[in-house]
């Protein structure tokens, strides 16, 4: 087995040092056009775009790749050659994959000064180096880098981005297409949530009724993407929208026009009804302060205030059925069944930037996503429902063992604001109820404790490889994880470097 490793990791070397002959080739071709380009207008000719495009048709035709294709590539190739040398050199040695080098390039690409940009590629890659990690793990923190370097603020960043927000239909095969959209982080993250929180509900209950014997449940056998999909469908269709901005509240909406007027719903709502919070959206929140801080959980409480126009839903197939598409309820109104469960997101927000209103150098940091505004964050963390404090210091009790198998309220917050997400080296699933596990490094059954330097997240499937595989872990000061394979390589998983807060339904506000 270890020689077929080792070839494989050969292998990729070779790979990565063709690739980067590629991108040298595809800058070379750009320099070309240009310079045919330049020779065009001095003879009275046409635009680098046609110069550009010409070339690419060549290529294109010689390696049997569509022309726009080819012209995207050498665009970006171009990019990272004469932008990014030092990535540019690693993808040459093999020490760093092609998409390894795409993605600080994408990230960095909005550093214009080249000499930040040098200091940008120096210390992604300082990272890489020290934590190996896939592509889609540096991106998020190349993106943290970018944002530090970066003489523009996030929020001044994303109030242009936001000018992008847009939803759009492609039609596909078979009588299927694909409805995208392009909005905020944030609320897509807390859209997410909410229909998979919604998804899982109907799959329980289903469940539940083919226990008792009922023919329709035991006639439904969708699966769960498939109910996603239907109560995607349902919130669209049989919602009761106003067309507010859900993050900056301040816009013209249709909540005191009648449906027939508008053809937003089959129900109108008050002007009041319409006069949503940031918070309103069911959006949770984390906060940040070095040894301590707090967390918000707006997220999915049968007490909490429903989203506007949320409807119940049914989860039903809207091809044969139109769902139960339950009429708006005001705040004062709670939903009931699906229109009572609200989407959660985690965002880690420096306590320097709560206390100080006028706080702009630093942004917070959307779990899973990356950077957003601060703004943003602190309108979510102003309307949430429940503070949470959580504290690294052995002293506030959160590290106490406890002579039982299942961790306390406290030590689950804990590990959640650690680990953030499933702790086997290169996953990146969430922290999600249904998705990851709780895990003794050393088995409770063998005399294993129930503190945190003993446990940790993993998702399903990395926790039934650590059972059923010989696959073992250890964990180290702070959280660290050495993880050994069967072929008896080791590698190392080390949680975020911040404390962090996280949502708890099950307590109390502690003020």
């Amino acid at each position: 087995m270890e020689s077929a490793i080792e070839a494989i990791r050969a292998a990729d070397r070779v790979i990565a040092h063709a690739q980067a002959a590629r991108q040298m080739a595809l800058a070379s071709a750009s320099q070309v056009a240009w310079a045919q380009h330049e020779r065009q207008v001095a003879a009275g000719g046409s635009s680098r775009a046609w110069a550009h495009r010409a070339i690419a048709e060549e290529i294109a035709a010689a390696t049997h790749t569509p022309g726009r294709s080819v012209e995207r590539q050498m665009n970006d190739a171009t990019n990272l050659v004469s932008r990014f040398p030092v990535v540019r050199d690693r993808l040459a040695e093999g020490t760093v994959s092609l998409p390894h080098a795409r993605t600080i390039v994408l990230c960095g690409d909005r550093i214009d000064d080249d000499e930040t940009r040098s200091v940008f590629e120096v210390r992604v890659l300082a990272r890489l180096d020290r934590v190996p990690m896939t592509a889609a793990a540096l991106a998020e923190v190349a993106r943290k880098i970018a944002q530090e370097l970066d003489p523009v603020s996030i929020s001044d960043r994303h109030k242009a981005a936001r000018r992008r927000r847009r939803v759009g239909f492609r039609p596909g095969e078979d009588a299927m297409g694909a409805l995208n959209g392009e909005l905020p982080n944030v609320l897509g993250v807390g859209m997410m949530d909410r229909i998979d929180q919604m998804a899982k509900t109907v799959l329980a209950a289903r469940a539940a009724a083919r226990r008792a014997g009922d023919p329709i449940a035991l006639a439904d056998d969708r699966t769960l993407d498939e109910i996603r999909a239907d109560i995607f469908t349902d919130l669209t269709l049989t919602g009761t929208p106003t067309g507010h901005d859900h993050l900056y509240g301040a816009t013209f909406n249709c909540a005191d026009a009648k449906a027939g007027d508008v053809g937003l719903g089959a129900t109108g709502t008050s002007g009041a009804d319409a006069d949503v919070k940031a918070g309103d959206v069911g959006l949770g929140v984390m906060g940040v302060d070095g040894d301590a801080g707090a967390s918000v959980d707006a997220g999915a409480r049968a007490d909490a205030r429903p989203s506007p126009g949320a409807a119940a839903g049914s989860g039903s197939d809207a091809t044969s059925a139109t769902g139960s598409g339950a009429a708006f309820r005001s705040r004062k109104s709670p939903a009931v069944g699906l229109g009572a469960i609200r989407g959660s997101v985690h965002i880690t927000i420096p306590a320097t930037a709560l206390a100080d209103p006028t706080h702009r150098t630093e942004g917070a940091t959307l779990a899973g996503a990356g950077p957003i505004p601060i703004i943003d964050a602190k309108q979510i963390a102003a309307d949430a429902t429940i503070w949470n404090r959580a504290f690294t210091d052995a002293h506030t009790g959160v590290l106490l063992t406890v002579d039982q198998r299942f961790p306390t309220t406290a030590q689950r917050r804990f590990l959640k604001a650690r680990d953030e997400r499933c702790r086997f080296p290169g996953c990146r699933q969430a922290i999600r109820k249904h998705y990851v596990d709780i895990d003794h490094t050393h088995p409770h059954s063998r005399g294993g404790p129930t503190n945190v330097a003993n446990l940790e997240y993993l998702c399903e499937t990395h926790h039934m490889l650590e059972q059923m595989t010989e696959w073992t872990v250890t964990q180290g000061p702070g959280g660290v994880l050495e993880w050994t394979s069967p072929n008896g390589r080791v590698y190392t998983d080390t949680p975020p470097p911040v404390a962090r807060f996280t949502p708890d339904d099950d307590e109390p506000p502690p003020f």
